[in-house]
Order: structure tokens, then sequence, then C-alpha cells
């Protein structure tokens, strides 16, 4: 069995979708590429789809083509496509003539699970692209998809009611088609990918152990300091770039809506500096990409608040520019960050800096430090009578 490491696999029609039909094609002169064909194959072959040829050939059962004038009619059409930079996996025909009654003339199976068995694919995972009935039921023979092309005799056929799971004007449109249905890498394609899964939760599971172990002062005095700030009615401002600003507008969003379910609480002033696209683009354009942040600290924040920057390497230099602000200015300043700290450790009151190196990890640790800073916060205002529970918002209501 051949084992390639294919995005997936299209069986092809040959007369009518790849070459131009004429009547028991014989001479490999005549072989002649349909327009927009080689481009939709390269198209197809560029994504790393396998392309294998399922074709009937029953001129070689009637008598009119031998076995070696077909190999050299496929040689010849080889060569046309590999000057094209294209190269087909396999080509499977049948020689029979319908009144054989074989089980390899399309639509029976037989050719699509030779190629399944040699390639080492699912034939119910593969497209079929063709221009008439039996290769539309040769699709729906193996629960493949299918592509109806209107070259060949596929508008002819489209006239008279063929239906198939896609119709396309053309090879190169069908491969577009193919293309932005296939926008995934198959699980498959990973070696051993339950290994994979295990491996990564271990090693966050041994992060979050080390950050237990190493963490535990840091986060308590960040949850202490965040709480003193929201008690005496200062704010929070939450920074970050790419993922992290995505955890900066999460746990932003736990403090002024709730973290813990079972009891309602006021929402606690937090902000995230990474969410105003016009601000951000506005400040970049005018002031650099560097004072992004620092700029909204500067017209938002006031001594006492809390600016909490969050960075995976700690070096991110905008994040770093707005803490150094905030200390600057009479707020406290907090990190979350990797190991090291980066540069950013130097100017914060405190810095949680998870154990690891690994980015996906820290980003993990991350969001549950960003979570257990909030529940902290909240029980420890609601222990201590900071926080009216009566003035809540009651919850919204589905009105009939």
């Amino acid at each position: 069995m051949i084992r390639n490491r294919r995005a997936g696999y299209v069986l092809l029609d040959r007369d009518g979708t790849i070459i131009v039909e004429k009547n028991y094609l014989a001479d490999p002169a005549d072989v002649e590429l349909i327009d927009g064909a080689a481009e939709g194959l390269r198209l197809l072959y560029d994504n790393g789809f396998g392309l294998i040829v399922v074709s009937n050939q029953s001129g070689i059962g009637r008598g009119l083509l031998t076995g070696p004038a077909l190999a050299r009619i496929h040689l010849r059409l080889e060569q046309l496509l590999e000057a094209r930079g294209v190269r087909l996996e396999a080509i499977y025909c049948c020689p029979h003539t319908p009144d054989d009654r074989c089980t390899c003339r399309k639509p029976a199976p037989e050719l699509a699970l030779d190629a399944a068995r040699d390639f080492g694919f699912d034939p119910g995972q593969v497209w079929v692209i063709g221009d008439k009935p039996c290769d539309i039921e040769l699709a729906n023979c193996v629960g493949a998809r299918s592509v109806l092309v209107r070259t060949g005799y596929g508008a002819k056929h489209e006239a008279s009611g063929l239906r198939a799971g896609h119709t396309a004007d053309n090879l190169l449109e069908a491969a577009k088609h193919i293309i932005m249905e296939s926008r995934f890498i198959p699980i498959e394609l990973v070696d051993d990918a339950a290994a994979r899964l295990r491996s990564h939760m271990r090693a966050s599971i041994a992060t979050k152990e080390a950050m237990l172990a190493e963490c535990e002062p840091a986060l308590l005095e960040a949850a202490r300091l965040i709480t003193r700030a929201l008690g005496t009615g200062r704010k929070l401002l939450f920074c970050g770039n790419g993922g992290s600003a995505a955890d900066s507008q999460h746990i932003a969003a736990e403090f002024v809506s709730v973290l813990t379910q079972h009891f309602l609480r006021p929402g606690l002033a937090a902000i995230s500096l990474a969410t105003d696209s016009s601000i951000l683009t506005a400040s970049a354009n005018d002031f650099g990409f560097e004072g992004i942040f620092a700029r909204q600290v500067q017209a938002l924040g006031a001594p006492g608040d809390v600016v909490i920057g969050i960075s995976t390497s700690g070096n991110s230099a905008n994040v770093v520019q707005a803490l150094a602000y905030a200390r600057d200015h009479g707020m406290i300043a907090i990190g979350f960050s990797g190991a090291s700290g980066g540069a950013m450790a130097e100017f914060c009151d405190v810095c949680l800096r998870v154990p690891s190196t690994i980015t996906q990890f820290i980003q993990e640790a991350h969001i549950m430090a960003g979570h257990i800073v909030c529940d902290l916060a909240e029980q420890s205002l609601h222990a201590a009578g900071l926080i009216d529970v009566e003035s809540t918002l009651a919850p919204a209501t589905v009105r009939p």
C-alpha cells in the first residue's frame, strides 16, 4: 500500500474533464487539455491533493485501441501536465464495453476502491469530478462528494436534469470550490493525534502545578492590590497584544460582568485597552505603535488605578511603556508574563511569572490567573461589605 501524507484525494474523469472529448481517442498527438484544466489541477496539487484519474476506455474492448497505445496516450497526458507543474498519482482504467458487464466500469466502484486500497484513503472522503452521469453515480456509490463540470458532455447532462453536489464551468472552477470547502488539515495527517493531545494537556497541567508551587505569593499580592483599588473606587486597565489582547478583554469582562455565578454583585470597573480599533489605529498612526497603551493610560488612568499588562515574553514594548507610565504616575502596575518576566518586570509592583517558556501554556495559565484574582477580589469585596448586592441589576429575562 502506498502511504502519502495528503490533504485529500480527487478522482477525475479523463475525457471531457481534463482533455477534450474525442471519439475513441487513439493517437497521443491528439491529446488536448481543456481550457482551465491544467490550472485547476495545479491548484489542487499545490494545496496538497492527490490526483487520480479513473476512466472508462471501452475502445480497448471494442478493438479500436490497444493497451500499449493507451499507455502512450497517458504518457502524453502526464507530460503535458508535468510541464504545467502537475503530477498525477495514478491512472486507473476499465478496458471493457458495457456489454461485458464487468465490475470495474464506472459507475461500478471497483476502480475507486482499488485506488483507496493502493493509496490508503477513505473513498467516502474524496472528491469525484466528471462530466457524465457515471462519474456522479460513482461518487454516490462510494459516498464521496461530487462535482459536475460543464465541459465535455457536462452541460448537456445538466440540461437533462443531472445533479451533483456542485456544478462548475470547468476544472479550474471545480478546484476552487474544493479548496474553499476543504480549508482544514485532516486530523488523520497528525502523527498519533491522541498522543499529542495527552502530551499538551499533561504539559499544561504541569505548568499549572509549577505555578501553584512558585506563584502563590504573587497571585495573592496581585489580588490584594486589585481588591484595594476596586474597594476605594479605582479601576483596572488591562492591555496586551494578540492572544494577550484577547486575554485582557476576557479578564476585564469577568470583572465588569460576574465570575462567580451563584451570587449577584454590581459590575466592577475594568477596561481593556486593546479593543477600540479607532483609538488604537489613531494612536499608532500619530504617536507610534509602542505608545498605544501608554497613551490610553495617560488619558483614562488616575492615581490608585491598576494597570495590568499581559505579555507572554514580558518584552512587548507597548505593554512595557504602559506599565512604566503607570508606575511614574501613581498607579499600580501588575504584569502577567512568562518565566523570565522580561523587560516589564522592573516596572511592576507585582509580576506574575508563569514558570514556562511555551507560549500556549503561559496563555492558558494567564487566563487561570485572571479568574483567580477576579474571584478573590469579588469575594473579598462582598465579604467586606464593599459591594452592594441589593443594588445589582437583576438577570435579564426573556420577554414573551
